[in-house]
């Protein structure tokens, strides 16, 4: 309540008085009381003599009023009193005014009835000159208004135009339904396989042409339109109905169009769907449209499948490769792309058909939304006229087009369709059937492997491939016959060209269908489309959200590939790498074959390498590019090239030891497989100068690292070769050798040095892949030189473009790389251990003949025949072999390797042997001294330079011919100490003992022991003689 309001003031007044007990306040304020009211009375009074002359001019105005009002009491009166007169009057002719308008009206329906049934004779013809102009809305509408006469239609002057009208009516549906089908799915079909050029030579050079043919075209067809428009119109209103008129009306002017067909699809099928909504055949056409998806699907992949086949054939029909062409892959990726570019057209059609379906459904369609317009405004005109009082307007309102409303189903329908229909082609062309589940096999062939097979399908499906028709028996053909004729010929090429391939018939219900493919069917054909498959399925996910039951194509392709490509190829790898156990001698013999020539010079290859190894590298690099043409199933594949390696180093490995094993006694090879196989000896082997220098100047010839060179100076390259020498000759001297004890078979050598050439070449060749397969892991990019070097015949060149999207699905593991990685290191371990075998073996040939030579050196006192030993030129003789037998299966790296630093562990053994010597005559120097010549003129033909290793033992030997050992002291003071101090004992020994009986007392032994120590140091002894006389 407002504080200033004067009931407020007033209930204040009152609480106060209500509440105070006090005699004087209640005083107070009954004279503030009365106070102002005084005071308001005399504003009053002052107020009223102000507007005095006011009120007095208000009185007057309202005598004015009343007076007005009683007179117009008195004519409203008078009003009345007419209107009763004249409704008796109307009262008094009614029944006259009824039976004129009876008449009137019979009289307009009897006139209405002769127009229609006038304008139905007229029906068929206008019926005909709709459809002739593709004016679907219009014939629709003329079939629902005729169908409004059915009444008149019982006329017996009607009978035959009715019966003529049902049959144009059906015909006209059947139409409607096939335009829709052949707007959906086939024109698509001639839009996209009639832009695909069939040379594309000629699409080039033409190029310019067909722009100007297409811009000249579109300028007449304008002109041809505006013609065809005119004449369109005159027509129209001359054969114009009048019940006509209403309908007509709410047809868009969009509608009418010269022909419609050739202009844009979606405005096509919104009038196929409005006319078949307008007749109620929308749902029944929909129902159709869903059962022949599946089949429409395929007559595009057939017509496709002729485009592609023909178009092959005249770009290849002078080509003398056209056989290979035929036959490629390539067609398949074609099919597969272009039959998809040809779906998602029908899926966006069908999009668009579900859209205005749904438009129709709310009644939001073009023809609906004018009819609502239309009927507005013909409601608005029709309440102006009875405003108006034209009462006959009432009868021109016309009557709704009733719509069919259809039901919607789902675009999901259409993607399973299109993703059933691609399985179905790829299963064609994979050859599904005939790849069988080989899980059994791979057991077989790869025990304690992956099991590449553990699913099984649940899908079967019909063969596709035809049967080989039998053989006809052979004639004696005879001259003048037509199968000899260039006609014959020429025919029968012509037939074979039309029906390549596979060409079967399929028996259906309708008819005998004859397939026909773009290339041959083989599982391995998912190599080739793998990406283009994995590109539909995801722009299919980017499309539509499906259910994972509903992903057919996804699911087939995996099912397939795991469940039977990968254990299929695998397979046929295999048997084609030829594994075996190397068990037989027939395995043995088949392993230790080598590749022909004619392939080694295609390889470049200096030397030979085993035909198997090759065949293991062949199947690898095949894997290889399956890995890049499935990058999602690498690890598999890569499980695959270990399982290989692994056999193919046990079979090695097998082949390797039936040659170093001794066959009298099992479990026992020679010597230097012996040392080889010993953990603790391999282990110092491999530590050897000889060998880390091997191994550092291969590694930095495969890194192509020139900066870190080993400075093989004099000293260093003697110091090698002395720690060599000394570990070699402690193991030769702990038992005594048998011929049994090296290998004595040089095809056995040879064999071990394709072995090892085969296996090192084998690894470097995988080093590149696996390199490669490493940085993948990083980045997928680098997949794509995984097949750079050589290509199988598998896959062609175009099969291996692959796009980095798909190269970004790579699923490989490091541990199936590391896995590799051993893999390949125990490869290069035998090779390695292979090289060492030769290594020891060419020495411990050397120390074998050497050795019969000091068992027999008693007859050296006594020899008159100072030609070379036997054993000598036994010794020749097989290093000769050995350098042609080894020559001619190792590089020349590898050759100097084996043979490097030989005449200096030649030389060590004659120094290290003069003990052995009883005695020793001149003529016997003289022999020993052309023993050693003739085994250094061998070592020069080996390695064409002179060794001056031997050169020492001969210098070695020559200090003998001395008749005083004097002299040996003299040569050592002038010359220096060349051989150490224990050969130079050895030396005086022999002198010593090879005196005769009388002159070997004269010879103080002790005394030139002295001599030597003083000669070789004579600082130590200087400063053992100052120590002594301190």
């Amino acid at each position: 309540m407002d504080r200033q309001s004067t009931t407020f003031i007033l209930m204040k007044i009152i609480r106060d008085l209500n509440l105070s007990t006090n005699t004087e306040a209640r005083e107070q304020q009954r004279r503030f009381v009365n106070e102002r009211f005084q005071r308001s009375n005399t504003n009053i009074d002052r107020s009223i003599k102000s507007s005095a002359t006011d009120l007095t001019e208000l009185i007057a105005n309202f005598s004015d009023i009343y007076t007005s009002i009683e007179q117009s009491k008195s004519r409203v009166q008078n009003v009345r009193e007419r209107l009763r007169e004249c409704k008796n009057l109307l009262l008094l002719k009614r029944q006259d005014i009824r039976k004129l308008w009876l008449l009137t009206s019979e009289q307009n329906a009897l006139v209405k009835i002769y127009q229609n049934i006038d304008e139905l004779k007229h029906v068929p013809a206008r019926l005909q000159f709709y459809l002739n102009k593709h004016l679907y809305l219009h014939a629709s509408l003329l079939l629902i208004k005729a169908k409004e006469h059915q009444e008149l239609r019982l006329i017996n002057a009607l009978v035959d135009i009715d019966t003529q009208l049902k049959d144009e009516r059906l015909s006209f549906e059947h139409q409607l339904r096939s335009e829709l089908i052949n707007q959906l799915f086939e024109k698509p079909c001639r839009d996209i396989l009639g832009n695909k050029n069939v040379t594309s030579s000629s699409s080039i050079t033409n190029s310019s042409l067909t722009s100007n043919k297409n811009d000249h075209n579109y300028l007449s067809r304008i002109r041809e339109n505006r013609l065809l428009r005119k004449q369109l119109d005159q027509d129209f209103e001359l054969g114009k109905l009048s019940f006509e008129f209403h309908s007509l009306a709410i047809i868009p002017d969009k509608y009418m169009l010269v022909d419609i067909r050739h202009q844009a699809p979606d405005l096509y099928l919104d009038v196929l769907l409005q006319s078949l909504s307008i007749l109620s055949r929308l749902n029944e056409t929909l129902e159709h449209i869903q059962k022949q998806l599946h089949e429409q699907f395929h007559r595009i992949v057939q017509r496709t499948t002729q485009h592609i086949v023909d178009n092959n054939f005249v770009l290849h029909s002078n080509n003398s490769h056209q056989s290979h062409l035929m036959n490629n892959p390539d067609c398949l990726r074609d099919l597969l792309e272009t039959c998809y570019e040809q779906f998602k057209i029908v899926v966006k059609n069908i999009e668009y058909v579900l859209n205005g379906l749904k438009l129709i459904q709310e009644h939001q369609a073009s023809v609906q939304l004018q009819q609502d317009a239309y009927l507005q405004i013909q409601a608005a005109k029709n309440q102006r006229d009875l405003k108006n009082h034209q009462r006959q307007a009432v009868s021109s309102v016309p009557n709704t087009i009733q719509f069919e409303i259809p039901y919607l189903f789902s675009i999901e329908l259409v993607w399973e369709t299109l993703q059933q229909v691609l399985s179905e082609v790829l299963n064609e062309y994979i050859d599904y059937n005939n790849t069988l589940d080989t899980s059994a096999l791979n057991s077989l062939l790869i025990p304690n492997g992956t099991d590449y097979n553990n699913h099984h399908s649940v899908t079967d499906f019909s063969q596709y491939l035809t049967k080989r028709a039998p053989p006809r028996p052979q004639q004696i053909p005879r001259l003048f016959e037509f199968s000899q004729s260039a006609q014959f010929n020429s025919l029968t090429s012509y037939l074979q060209d039309q029906n390549r391939f596979a060409i079967k018939p399929e028996t259906t219900a309708v008819a005998t269908a004859y397939k026909q493919y773009v290339c041959k069917p083989n599982y391995r054909n998912i190599t080739a489309v793998h990406d283009i498959l994995q590109r539909i399925i995801e722009d299919i996910d980017v499309n539509v959200k499906l259910h994972a039951t509903k992903r057919i194509l996804d699911r087939k392709l995996t099912e397939f590939i795991r469940d039977r490509f990968i254990g299929r190829v695998i397979k046929d790898i295999c048997e084609s790498a030829q594994l075996s156990s190397a068990s037989s001698i027939a395995d043995q013999t088949r392993l230790a074959e080598l590749v022909p020539v004619v392939l080694q010079k295609q390889l470049q290859l200096p030397m030979p390498i085993l035909q198997s190894t090759y065949l293991i590298f062949k199947s690898c690099e095949e894997l290889c590019a399956l890995v890049k043409c499935l990058p999602p199933y690498a690890d598999d594949f890569c499980q695959a090239i270990i399982d290989l390696l692994f056999k193919h180093r046990e079979s090695s490995n097998k082949l390797f030891l039936s040659i170093v094993e001794r066959s009298d006694s099992p479990g026992t090879s020679i010597y230097s497989n012996e040392w080889v196989k010993d953990a603790d000896i391999n282990r110092h082997l491999r530590t050897m100068p000889a060998f880390d220098t091997f191994i550092r100047m291969a590694k930095q010839q495969n890194s192509n690292n020139h900066n870190n060179h080993q400075d093989d100076n004099a000293d260093n390259i003697r110091f090698r070769q002395t720690k060599e020498t000394e570990t070699l000759l402690i193991n030769f001297s702990q038992n005594e050798m048998n011929l049994d004890d090296i290998c004595t078979n040089y095809k056995h050598v040879k064999l071990l040095a394709n072995i090892h050439e085969s296996l090192d070449w084998l690894y470097c060749k995988l080093s590149y892949y696996f390199d490669i397969l490493d940085r993948c892991l990083s980045d997928t990019k680098y997949l794509d030189a995984l097949t750079q070097t050589t290509v199988t015949s598998g896959y062609s060149s175009r099969t291996l473009k692959q796009n980095l999207h798909q190269y970004e699905q790579l699923k490989l593991s490091r541990v199936n790389l590391e896995i590799f990685s051993n893999a390949m290191k125990t490869i290069l371990t035998l090779s390695y251990d292979i090289l060492l075998v030769l290594f020891l073996e060419i020495r411990l040939h050397c120390f074998y003949h050497l050795s019969l030579l000091f068992r027999n050196a008693s007859h050296y006192a006594s020899v008159i025949d100072t030609d070379p030993d036997e054993n000598i030129m036994t010794l020749n003789r097989d290093l000769t072999r050995l350098q042609e037998t080894l020559h001619s299966a190792l590089n020349e790296k590898k050759f100097l390797f084996l043979f490097q630093g030989l005449g200096f562990v030649l030389a060590t053994i004659l120094i290290r042997s003069a003990p052995r010597f009883v005695r020793i005559s001149e003529s016997g120097v003289t022999k020993m001294c052309r023993n050693i010549f003739a085994i250094e003129q061998t070592l020069t033909q080996i390695r064409t330079v002179g060794d001056a290793e031997l050169m020492r033992a001969h210098r070695y030997y020559e200090l003998l011919y001395a008749t005083k050992p004097d002299e040996i002291i003299g040569v050592i003071e002038e010359r220096g100490p060349e051989y150490t101090e224990q050969d130079y004992i050895h030396l005086l020994q022999l002198k010593h003992r090879s005196f005769p009986a009388s002159e070997s007392g004269n010879f103080d032994l002790n005394k030139y022991e002295q001599m030597v120590r003083k000669a070789l140091h004579p600082n130590k002894v200087v400063n053992g003689q100052t120590n002594a006389k301190h």
